[in-house]
């Protein structure tokens, strides 16, 4: 589905004028009406209200998944006032939230092994894991356990200095012209805005950046699950944990084909998923060695793999991809973890090299001091698959944080930031950015 407008606020109106009740569609024709991709049985007015502006920061990290940690982390290392926002109360966001325990595209395959892709933040991270045996390589992607990489991750925006802000969830934008000026937050405490020089949307889904009017295109993907099975002993199955009698089920197909950004189709998704896993677990009890299985976690964010995608100033190509295209202001790599289809061929993942991000796909056309990062950066729908993996996430979202703190620090926009002092500061900070 191609780009959706959504209504843009100031920090001091609401969209709407005055209470009211339900409305006819037609009589609120000169009234600014919110986009949802739901079938409208009226509308009403909200009441105009004052919103207070409780915080700010130079550079405000929308979304606390894998991407939002690195560029949080990038921008505070370089001297930012950094505020992370979070709408649930961990880190992570599918990597942990969801089970996945798979740090897919850290490494591509090779007939001869493995070759690692993604340095910096991650390798940081998967380091401390190490050194408290939580993290197991026993295949071509470590398998961490979530909890303790979720304490890490909180350990490590700590040390940073990262200001972190748990349950709230981002609601629209306050723009001035092409700048985006405040987050408007849904809270416990209220709706509320925080103002930002600069903003990284890691949302996953691009919600900052649909708000603001940027372009972007859908992609419709199968919805998945991946859970936890504890006291497993007579199966040699899933993937495994570095925690014993621990191994992760996966329900790869999920739900098929569906729009991630649909409210309805994400809590049937959830309803679903979770009588398979049961059932799953249920099963294995059934199974000689695991009568005493047990499903020990199912997710707390359903797995949706893929909804919006920036139309960046340039999105990676299949062919830059499956070519291994070197690209002048590469900000990273990330693995070729799966098979792809290009040119009417499929190429196997161990036949397959990693392959270059450049810093233009996590640039906007429009908004001058926002960047994009995780699985809504701007790919070909053909490379979902490594575009959206945790360690691609993981080397975006520390480019975007340090080009954030660059534009910040020299006042420039998201289009201006010098790429050669970027590679330079990525380098520095243990990023590949060379073959």
């Amino acid at each position: 589905m191609d780009r959706r407008h959504f209504l843009k606020t100031s920090a001091l109106s609401a969209a709407g004028i005055a209470a009211g009740g339900i409305l006819a569609p037609e009589s609120s024709a000169k009234t600014k009406t919110v986009d949802t991709r739901l079938e409208s049985k009226g509308f009403i007015k909200e009441p105009s209200r004052k919103i207070a502006v409780v915080d700010g920061a130079d550079v405000v990290v929308v979304g606390g998944g894998p991407a939002g940690f690195a560029a949080a982390i990038a921008a505070t290392r370089q001297g930012c006032d950094t505020l992370l926002l979070e709408r649930g109360y961990f880190l992570g966001g599918l990597f942990t939230g969801c089970d996945v325990t798979i740090l897919n595209d850290m490494y591509t395959p090779t007939p001869n092994g493995r070759l690692q892709a993604v340095f910096g933040i991650c390798d940081e991270l998967c380091d401390r894991l190490w050194k408290h045996e939580m993290i197991t390589w026993l295949g071509t992607p470590p398998n961490v356990d979530t909890e303790a990489t979720k304490y890490f991750m909180e350990e490590m925006c700590r040390e940073a200095g990262v200001r972190i802000l748990y349950g709230v969830q981002a609601a629209e934008v306050n723009m001035s012209g092409d700048r985006v000026e405040h987050i408007i937050l849904e809270t416990k405490s209220g709706r509320v805005a925080v103002s930002a020089k600069f903003v990284i949307d890691c949302t996953g889904d691009g919600d900052v950046l649909a708000w603001t009017g940027e372009d972007f295109t859908e992609y419709k993907y199968d919805i998945s699950a991946m859970y936890r099975l504890g006291n497993v002993g007579g199966r040699k199955g899933g993937s495994v944990t570095p925690n014993e009698g621990v191994i992760t089920g996966h329900l790869g197909d999920g739900v098929r084909d569906v729009d991630g950004l649909d409210m309805y189709t994400l809590t049937n998704a959830q309803l679903e998923l979770r009588r398979r896993m049961w059932d799953s677990a249920w099963k294995l009890r059934q199974t000689p060695g695991n009568e005493k299985a047990y499903l020990l976690s199912t997710p707390s964010v359903v797995g949706v793999r893929i909804t919006r995608v920036l139309n960046s100033v340039f999105n990676v190509t299949t062919e830059g991809a499956a070519t291994a295209r070197s690209y002048d202001d590469v900000i990273g790599f990330t693995g070729a973890d799966s098979t792809l289809r290009w040119n009417g061929t499929s190429i196997p993942r161990v036949q397959r090299k990693m392959w270059q991000v450049p810093y233009r796909s996590l640039v906007p056309k429009k908004v001058t001091n926002l960047l994009v990062a995780g699985r809504c950066f701007g790919f070909e729908q053909e490379l979902t698959y490594d575009a959206r993996e945790v360690g691609t996430c993981l080397m975006t979202g520390q480019a975007a944080g340090t080009a954030a703190a660059q534009a910040v620090a020299h006042r420039l926009g998201c289009r201006d930031v010098d790429v050669k002092l970027l590679q330079k500061t990525l380098r520095e900070n243990n990023v590949k950015l060379d073959w």
